[in-house]
């Protein structure tokens, strides 16, 4: 039996909102357009397969119009070309990573955890050099530590390890969940932050270089240390035109290339390769580095980024598949261990855990397990 009081506008709505799904619900169903111009209409089980197709819910055939796409936290961009509706894959990756903050706060706050100290703690003093110095505490560092890390792949290890010693849960995905057919587009978001004084999480977008992690991630901190949830595109490490981005990337960039080390580095070597590996950052912050601290002319640094061609590959933190080491960035080391102690101390229970992370009791056991 065809449903006949459906909302052909909302169609219409899905089809603009999401092209990709509309040519895939296309292929699908050849009827597609004349349900839209109402002509025909789709029965009740075509119906479920397009809220599927489309991701919304089965009830939204029959609304006025469709909700809207708001995003629960302020959204940076570099360059502000049109009106910013954000994708799906955005919007659930957030609400998913938010889930992960309820449930860890709840449990922290039941085991009698008190503000993590520097969770805003500059809030009220936006000062460079103090927060540099307090980046340098909680990541646990000294002068000329990258260089001293072999590839950029383990100072990011090294940065998140030391991150969630101190409280921050830290997510990195490339996919929605542990769906494979939703991936996460950078130019759409490096990467957000969700701040909480006892739970704060930053998420960092898989799908990315190795160099930009680690630029997004100090990026993240900086938000947690002011005390300001965020996402952020940061195109070519470009800040949007808002202070208190503007503020966080100058922290960042500070952090991971000091001016002194970098002034007295490309006296002797003027290799934009080379002090990229030192500083474990891209080549673009290097450039832009130069360009700040007068170093280079804005000449020079159009002339490299249109030169500019990509060296390094959109490599997972986890190569090779390992699918518990995929599942350790996903769900984060220290909320399985967050879980795994909740527990054995029965603050929760053993099927919760399984709700929250998705996973078989099989999966569950095994990847905490391996989690020390």
């Amino acid at each position: 039996m065809k449903v006949k009081n459906i909302n052909k506008k909302i169609l219409l709505e899905l089809k603009e909102l999401k092209p990709n799904a509309y040519y895939n619900c296309k292929n699908k169903f050849s009827k597609l357009d004349k349900w839209i111009s109402g002509e025909d209409y789709p029965t009740y089980k075509q119906l479920v397969e397009l809220s599927k197709r489309f991701n919304v819910p089965f009830g939204y055939f029959f609304l006025e119009k469709l909700p809207k796409y708001d995003l629960p936290i302020p959204h940076y961009r570099t360059i502000k070309e049109n009106d910013f509706i954000p994708s799906e894959e955005l919007l659930d990756t957030i609400k998913f990573a938010q889930k992960i903050q309820e449930w860890s706060k709840e449990i922290l706050l039941e085991w009698g955890n008190t503000k993590i100290e520097f969770c805003g703690k500059y809030k009220n003093n936006y000062d460079l050099n103090a927060i540099i110095e307090e980046l340098k505490k909680i990541f646990d560092i000294n002068e000329g530590w990258a260089n001293s890390q072999n590839t950029w792949k383990d100072a990011l290890k090294y940065l998140v390890s030391k991150a969630e010693e101190k409280g921050i849960i830290v997510l990195l995905n490339g996919i929605v969940g542990n769906n494979t057919h939703r991936k996460l587009n950078v130019e759409e978001f490096r990467g957000f932050v969700l701040y909480d004084e006892i739970a704060p999480v930053v998420f960092i977008n898989n799908n990315d270089a190795l160099s930009a992690k680690i630029f997004t991630l100090i990026h993240e901190v900086v938000h947690l240390l002011i005390g300001q949830s965020a996402s952020f595109d940061l195109r070519n490490f470009q800040s949007a035109d808002n202070e208190i981005e503007k503020f966080c990337d100058k922290c960042t960039a500070e952090f991971l290339v000091p001016e002194k080390e970098l002034t007295n580095l490309f006296q002797k070597k003027q290799d934009y390769e080379e002090l990229a590996k030192t500083f474990k950052v891209s080549q673009i912050v290097i450039a832009r580095r130069l360009l700040d601290l007068n170093l280079i002319d804005k000449k020079s640094f159009f002339e490299f980024l249109q030169n500019f061609e990509k060296t390094e590959y959109n490599t997972p933190l986890s190569k090779g598949g390992n699918f518990y080491d995929t599942e350790k960035n996903r769900l984060s080391s220290r909320f399985l261990r967050i879980l795994k102690s909740a527990i054995e101390s029965n603050t929760i229970s053993f099927r919760d855990a399984l709700l929250v992370t998705n996973l078989n009791i099989k999966t569950f056991s095994n990847l905490t397990s391996r989690i020390l």
